[in-house]
């Protein structure tokens, strides 16, 4: 069945704070069948099928729809606070000091400059906007990377969609957005956490290093991909990718040569060995269809089904509930051992780009929006129909998964 746009115009919807529900694999089972994840797949597959046959908008771009220019000027201006905060002298090899005061610069203009976007040209906002701001600017905080442990990767690349998602779901631009929209704000996006990388050396968040798609990104890929999918002869083929020159020429223009590009920069040897599965797909997946419906496989067990990068995915009660699509019933928090499993899992804790703790303790929310959820330490109490001692793969995915995941058929979402 074909879900219908989610929209958040219909009924009262109350918007708070997100908080932590992820604490192991098990969470990371049920944030499989919440709403939240629902809207998050829908808006997924929306995107993609907005950018077949569309390049990237030059600077001079300039949208129908006056809140993707707002969107595209407020990274802008973040983009200036980079400038106006120079990284601290010294060797580093990963983390700059700087970066930290970055997002300080950052927290203390996002509410302010969130508003300023979703307000329309004679000055006037919604209340429903004016309250999602608090989810919204949440989600855009946490898309830059984390403050604390100084790293960026696919778990706040994902924050981003859902703030596309979200000023989707308030009916900003909803059935009106176009590819060309799409790509300028996710290439201003891309720009900005590039210049973030190199100013401050952001290290990889939980990359695998030679044996992960890229250290930074995934979804950059499936767009550009998806570019490049129904066009009969595309200007480069997969194999293509391999030539620096050829990547040079159209980075510009698509967002898979874009990313490439920025791997050539950052990466010195041959690409087959710095980047053996982006290598690998080059020279096994001949057209750009199959190498965009591989990649959303991929994102969906990688990305959106492993508990190391869904962690740091929150939920609050407006844009992405936590809780189940069917039964439209609060999903159980599971907490097993979470102390054990923090210290295994993650360096530390997962920091809010808000300044707001996230220390595990529940007495602190007030909201009875917040407390809605019991908290289940018996995982017999799961009610979810599968073994709930089963834990998820962890690692990396090995040569032969991701041959099969480009074999597959293509993946529903």
């Amino acid at each position: 069945m074909k879900m219908k746009q989610p929209l958040l115009n219909k009924e009262p919807i109350e918007f708070c704070l997100p908080v932590k529900r992820i604490y192991d694999s098990q969470g990371t089972s049920l944030f499989q069948s919440s709403v939240a994840i629902f809207r998050l797949k829908y808006f997924i597959s929306k995107y993609i099928k907005l950018v077949p046959n569309v390049d990237i908008p030059d600077e001079s771009y300039v949208s129908e729809i006056p809140t993707v220019n707002k969107l595209v000027k407020l990274i802008s201006e973040l983009s200036l606070l980079v400038d106006e905060t120079p990284p601290a002298p010294g060797p580093r090899r990963f983390g700059n000091l700087s970066c930290r005061e970055w997002h300080k610069k950052v927290d203390l203009n996002l509410k302010s400059l969130l508003m300023k976007m979703l307000t329309d040209d004679k000055q006037n906002i919604s209340s429903k906007c004016k309250d999602s701001v608090v989810e919204l600017s949440y989600y855009l905080g946490n898309s830059f990377g984390s403050s604390t442990r100084l790293d960026y990767g696919t778990g706040h690349e994902l924050s981003f969609i859902a703030v596309i998602a979200g000023i989707d779901m308030l009916g900003l631009w909803t059935e009106n957005i176009k590819g060309g929209d799409l790509l300028i704000i996710f290439n201003e996006y891309y720009k900005l956490m590039k210049k973030l990388i190199l100013t401050y050396t952001l290290e990889p968040a939980g990359s695998h290093g030679v044996w992960g798609l890229d250290d930074h990104f995934h979804f950059a890929y499936i767009l550009g991909s998806a570019q490049w999918s129904e066009t009969n002869n595309p200007p480069l083929k997969p194999m293509d990718i391999v030539n620096k020159d050829l990547v040079c020429e159209y980075a510009n223009t698509n967002m898979y040569c874009s990313a490439i590009k920025f791997i050539d920069c950052v990466k010195s040897g041959p690409f087959s060995e710095h980047s053996p599965m982006l290598y690998d797909i080059s020279q096994s997946v001949h057209n750009w269809s199959k190498v965009e419906s591989g990649l959303l496989k991929m994102y969906m067990v990688e990305v959106l089904n492993k508990f190391p990068v869904v962690q740091h995915f929150w939920f609050g009660t407006g844009l992405f509930p936590w809780i189940d699509n069917n039964t439209k019933k609060s999903l159980p928090l599971y907490e097993n051992d979470a102390k054990k499993t923090t210290s295994i899992h993650t360096k530390s804790p997962s920091p809010s780009p808000l300044g707001i703790s996230t220390r595990r303790d529940f007495s602190k929310f007030t909201s009875p929006a917040l407390n809605r959820n019991p908290i289940c330490r018996n995982p017999n109490h799961l009610g979810i129909g599968a073994n709930p001692l089963r834990k998820s793969n962890m690692g990396p995915p090995s040569t032969n998964s991701v041959n099969s995941i480009f074999t597959r058929n293509s993946p529903s979402i």
